[in-house]
């Protein structure tokens, strides 16, 4: 598991997606079992963030205690390393090796600031482990050529996605030649959150929780989120910004913003469409013409009609400091289902009421930018048919999606996890109808997806949304044609190790 400005804004969206996002977030979703018996358990240190190995070195491979064949779980990529989180891992895999003699499941659980270097030292040494995760795309970006199509493991045992959208299904085929990397786990779609006191306030009808329904007879789309947001924003004498008395100067309240900014311009332009920065060929940048219309638009809501915050603005205190939808101060913003971590206010504020609302229509179609995690295995696994086993075992866990706080890929198992996010927020009634038709809409490409040195094009893309949030009056297309120059440079570049 994913979701900016530098400053406190983007501190605090860093913060979510590495530490928060799949441990529920705050919620009450996280479980409390022991710490279980198992051999891979008991000598285990007390979990601390600060220990790179959370757990001690996995048994060697061969027969397990069950007489199963030992398979290694690396977890630390993505969830999984929360003190609350570690427990259950624990206790999972003891019932799953209980269960049966074929696969001894066997974790090694690292500190998540290190595991990719571990790891990455552990692919150099040959010793890589069999299954990874729970990862997100991200992850899955550092280890791409390392990672298994389960493509023909998926056809010999006649495994299916039971309850999965096949979009999902389609969604992991994020490795080399659309290799399918994953099984469909976890799913964080991404719909508008609005605060319904601002509505109230501004007695405007709320925003659309249905597909095809319309706004104020209108079609749901671009035009409407912006004229919305516009009404919604209103400086200190109480005028909106449709008003010609409007003072854009002295604003304390906004209609809209994106919580989907990974701090890079490609995160909140996905809803405008799907693509890549790198063309077919795989060494040519590219600028899509989604990402081009969306940039305009945001630039243009930033410092031209106002709805939008500048960096600034984010940072203050009227907009809590960075938490712009936790402020009350902002009555739109467009999060994934991990956002429930950031709409509540800071003590002793009284939580708001707040509802959702489907994406709105661009150039007639609906894009919803997915996070999503997943298990990987490695091609280096020796174990390949056991590790398979064990991921089907993963993916149908539901003490698992309840330990991460994860809205389930499979719809039989989503109604529990509604529930348990409903009872962090009693008296509010949230319509989850509005993140299961955004499933229907992911975002492929995904807005995450590799591109050549990564880790470098990201900076690239961080460093472009940065600017336009800090200066105005920039020329939108001359700095994206700069941008373009910059990724390719750093594409032609030798591939990080």
């Amino acid at each position: 598991m994913n979701r900016s400005r530098s400053g406190p804004r983007g501190l605090m969206v860093a913060a979510v997606v590495v530490a928060i996002v799949a441990a529920a977030c705050g919620s009450s979703t996280t479980t409390t079992a022991p710490i279980a018996s198992t051999p891979a358990a008991t000598t285990a240190a007390a979990p601390s963030p600060s220990l790179v190995n959370i757990t001690p070195a996995p048994i060697p491979a061969g027969p397990g205690p069950n007489g199963g064949t030992v398979v290694r779980w690396f977890i630390g990529l993505g969830a999984g390393t929360q003190p609350a989180q570690i427990g259950p891992e624990q206790a999972f895999a003891t019932a799953y090796n209980a269960s049966q003699k074929d696969v001894y499941l066997s974790l090694e659980i690292v500190d998540n600031t290190q595991a990719a270097n571990i790891l990455k030292t552990e692919v150099v040494a040959g010793t890589t482990p069999d299954i990874i995760g729970p990862v997100g795309v991200e992850g899955l970006n550092l280890f791409r050529d390392q990672l298994l199509d389960l493509t023909p493991i998926i056809a010999s045992t006649g495994y299916t996605f039971s309850g999965v959208d096949p979009k999902l299904v389609d969604f992991f085929k994020l490795g080399d030649n659309n290799a399918m990397v994953g099984v469909p786990f976890a799913v964080y779609p991404s719909f508008i959150y609005y605060n319904k006191k601002l509505f109230d306030e501004a007695k405007l009808p709320y925003p659309p929780s249905k597909v095809g329904d319309q706004y104020n007879g209108k079609p749901w789309d671009l035009d409407a989120l912006r004229t919305l947001a516009m009404k919604l924003t209103v400086d200190k004498s109480g005028n909106d910004a449709t008003s010609a008395s409007f003072d854009p100067a002295n604003v304390v309240q906004w209609g809209f913003d994106s919580a989907l900014q990974d701090n890079s311009a490609r995160a909140e332009d996905a809803f405008f469409g799907a693509g890549s920065f790198l063309a077919a060929d795989g060494k040519t940048a590219q600028i899509p013409e989604y990402v081009k219309a969306g940039e305009t638009w945001f630039n243009a809501g930033v410092w031209t009609d106002h709805f939008i915050p500048n960096q600034n603005q984010a940072a203050s205190a009227l907009l809590g400091g960075g938490g712009e939808f936790g402020s009350g101060n902002l009555a739109m913003d467009e999060g994934h289902t991990w956002f429930t971590c950031c709409v509540a206010p800071p003590k002793p504020a009284k939580q708001f009421d707040f509802g959702f609302a489907v994406n709105p229509l661009v150039n007639g179609t609906i894009t919803s930018p997915l996070h999503a995690d997943t298990f990987s295995i490695l091609k280096s696994s020796k174990v390949q048919a056991a590790a398979f086993k064990a991921v089907t075992a993963m993916v149908a866990s539901q003490a698992l999606l309840t330990t991460y706080g994860a809205m389930p890929a499979d719809t039989s198992k989503q109604d529990a996890w509604f529930k348990s996010i409903d009872a962090s927020f009693p008296g509010i009634k949230l319509d989850w109808s509005v993140p299961q038709a955004m499933l229907a809409y992911p975002d492929v490409p995904n807005h995450q997806s590799w591109l050549p040195n990564y880790a470098k094009a990201k900076t690239a893309l961080q460093a472009f949304q940065n600017k336009y949030r800090t200066t105005s009056g920039l020329d939108i297309n001359a700095e994206l044609t700069k941008l373009q120059a910059t990724l390719q440079s750093i594409f032609d570049e030798p591939q990080a190790p």
